[in-house]
Parts: C-alpha cells; structure tokens; sequence
C-alpha cells in the first residue's frame, strides 16, 4: 500500500512540473523563421494636421542647483549635502535640453527646434526645463511650456527610474538609458501643441514677430503691443498682447525680417557646437552612467538602510531606559542589557550604511568631473563687417544681437 501510494505521489508530482509549460503561439523553426529575440516597439506615430508650424526654443536646462535666500546664490552646503557635483549637472543641464530637442524634432510637428543658451531669443514656444533630481538610477525633471506672449501654457513634472541591469543588455550599449523621459516631454508638448487652434498658432506666430521688431525698434512699434504684469498658478510674468499687426510692406518690418535671419543664422550655427558638444560627452557620460547606476542603487539602499537601522536603534535605547526605569527585576535588566547591546549593533550598522553611502557617492562625484561645454571664438559677418564673438555661448549670442541692433540703428539713421 505504500509502495502505491508513492508511485501515485511521484506521477502526481511529474504531471505538476509539466503543467508549469504552457506555449502560447505556434512553433516556428526552419529555414525562412525568423525569431527577434527582444522585439522592439513600433516607433510612435505622430500626425498633425496643420499648415502652421511653430518655432521651439529649448534654452538650456536649469541644473537645480539649491540657492541661499539671503545671499542668492548657490547654497554649496546644500549642493554637497545633496550629492551634486556641479561640472556634471552643469553638462546635463545642456545634455537634456539638446536631447528634448532630438525627442520634439521626431514629431515633425514644429518648425524649427533649437537649443540655445537661455531663454532670451526669438520663438514661438519655450521649453523650459529644470533638473530636480539626476543620480544615473532616477530622473527627474520640471518641465514648463511658455508660448510668445511671456504666458505659461502648462507645467508638469516628469520622472523615470533606469532598471539595474539596463546596461547588462548589449543591445543597450548605445542606447541612452533616460531617452523615455524625453519621450514623455515631447509627447507632452507635441498634445499642448494640438490642442492650439490655428487662431492661437497664428496670433503666436505674429506676436513672435512683432515682439522681436519691437526689441530693434521700440518706438516705431510700441502700437502694436501693449504689456502688462500678471500672474497664473502663483507664477508672475510679463504678458504680451498683439494689438494690431503692420502691414506686410513696411519697410522697417522687411528690415527687421533681414536681422531676425541673420539672428536665426547664429542659432543654426550654435545647434553644431551643441550637436558636437553631445558627441563628445556621449562616451564620459556614458561611462558615467554605466560604472555609477550600481553605486547609485547602492547608496539609495545604504541611505535607507541606514535611516531604518538609525531609527529602531534609537527607539531600541528609548525601550531600554524605559523597561529600566519602570522595573528593577533581573529579567527585566536583562531585557534592559539586550535591547541596548541590539541597539548599539544597529547603530554601528547604520554608522557603516552611511560610510557605505559616502564611499558610493565618492565615486559618482569623481566620475563627474572634466563634462563641460566650450565654445571657441568665432567670426560672423552681416552687411560686410565681420565681428569676432568670444566668451561662452551665452555670451557670444548677446554679443552679435548687439552688433545687429547696432547695424540697425546706423542705418536707420543714415535713411
């Protein structure tokens, strides 16, 4: 009988491993199969119905960097204390901004789409991004739309975690392992784009226009617009409304049209620098990222290993002194003795979870250094005068929108 009963045990057992086997499809193998061993998603399909196409500006990001209320500038305190390394959050900041322009241009729903040193420049809407948070494991970014007219269209925060064996794939080896935050971000622009009338593209389009006449010609075209101070959402801005549009056969608005090309051409010429700026970064930044995400799940699980063990360390002596002061038996001192033996033990152990954390964030600091933007001098000509623009990027577009303004003036007051 037993001997039954286990052979009636042992086939129960062997149909149940078989039944954990399922297929789900049918069974390709020969000759003309072909099998993808990690399918790749259809790119989206973006479709926009519209003859109007905006102009986007993505001025570099904002690093986040904390700032001290009394003095305004950068809390280096702070900065440490959060585990940001400056040189590298400065080389992402403008990383993000070049990638969120890849992300938009692969709708094809926007006219042009540039980087460009900060947000004083010439476009129908802005992309304004701020980096909250950036360790290699976690992103996360502030990202907020504002159109021509200075007014905020939308604000949204966006977040993605990278898997810990994202690089372990060879088939991520190029891949950058943030790209499907910058996806959401264009996703999200691309819908405020469409939800736009083409009443609202086009007045966007001629406040964009008259505002930069207005930046060369004040006087001239301080009819057509009218500002004033509002705030939306607890934010304040200075909000521009088109009063009236000059006719298409100005000549001062022709003249202005020339600048504004030439503006255009210094931006075309600043999307190289960061197109070259992303190339060189890539293979660092790569590294960085490779060699940093299982530090940075590590510190992430010292911090919380050592926040856990701190506090039931801390509330193991609170329990000790308690039972102490409450009893003066013997098992009650030992009770006493054990909790504070444990609570010391935990103590020690977040002691080494947070050495554990210092030592990960070493590493990531160290990997972060040597990622900055240069920008060599550089020579434009407008009207057969050449000037030679130096300093940062910033610096250098400020420098030729004051030579067009000054080629503007003199030939106002020459005619």
């Amino acid at each position: 009988m037993h001997l039954m009963s286990a052979l009636l045990i042992s086939l129960l057992l062997v149909s149940g491993c078989k039944s954990t086997t399922t297929r789900t499809g049918p069974i390709a193998v020969g000759p003309g199969v072909t099998q993808s061993q990690s399918p790749s998603p259809e790119a989206k399909r973006y479709t926009y119905n519209s003859d109007i196409y905006l102009d986007v500006a993505i001025p570099v990001f904002n690093p986040g960097f904390p700032i001290d209320d009394d003095t305004g500038h950068v809390d280096y305190q702070e900065l440490d204390e959060l585990d940001i390394w400056p040189q590298l959050r400065r080389a992402e900041a403008k990383r993000f901004a070049v990638e969120t322009k890849q992300a938009l241009a692969k709708t094809k729903a926007f006219g042009s789409v540039s980087v460009v040193p900060n947000a004083n420049t010439s476009a129908d809407l802005y992309v304004l991004g701020t980096i909250l948070h950036s360790d290699s494991e976690f992103i996360r970014l502030e990202v907020t739309v504002v159109d021509s007219s200075g007014e905020p269209i939308d604000t949204e925060d966006f977040e993605h975690q990278v898997s810990e064996s994202f690089f372990r794939d060879a088939m991520n080896q190029d891949k950058d392992p943030y790209e499907p935050v910058f996806v959401e971000v264009a996703d999200y622009v691309y819908e405020l784009l469409t939800d736009m009338s083409e009443q609202q593209k086009q007045q966007l389009k001629n406040t964009t226009l008259v505002r930069y006449a207005h930046y060369y010609a004040p006087d001239a075209f301080a009819g057509y617009l009218s500002q004033q101070l509002e705030s939306k959402r607890g934010t304040q801005f200075y909000k521009y409304e088109l009063n009236a549009m000059p006719a298409e056969n100005d000549p001062m608005l022709q003249r202005i049209e020339v600048l504004r090309n030439q503006d255009m051409l210094f931006v075309d010429r600043l999307q190289d620098h960061f197109a070259v700026f992303q190339h060189t970064t890539n293979g660092p930044y790569r590294k960085w990222q490779r060699e940093t995400l299982p530090e940075a799940v590590r510190a992430r699980e010292a911090r919380s290993e050592r926040n856990t063990k701190a506090v039931i360390g801390a509330l193991g002596f609170i329990a000790a002194l308690a039972l102490g002061n409450n009893s003066t038996s013997t098992s009650t001192a030992v009770a006493k003795t054990a909790g504070a033996l444990g609570s010391a033990w935990l103590l020690k152990d977040a002691y080494q979870a947070n050495e554990n954390l210092r030592v990960a964030s070493a590493v990531i600091d160290e990997m972060g250094q040597g990622l900055d933007l240069t920008l060599s001098p550089q020579v434009m000509e407008f009207n057969e005068q050449e000037v030679e623009l130096t300093g940062t990027a910033a610096e250098q577009y400020e420098q030729w929108k004051a030579h067009l303004r000054k080629m503007y003036q003199l030939e106002s007051s020459a005619n």
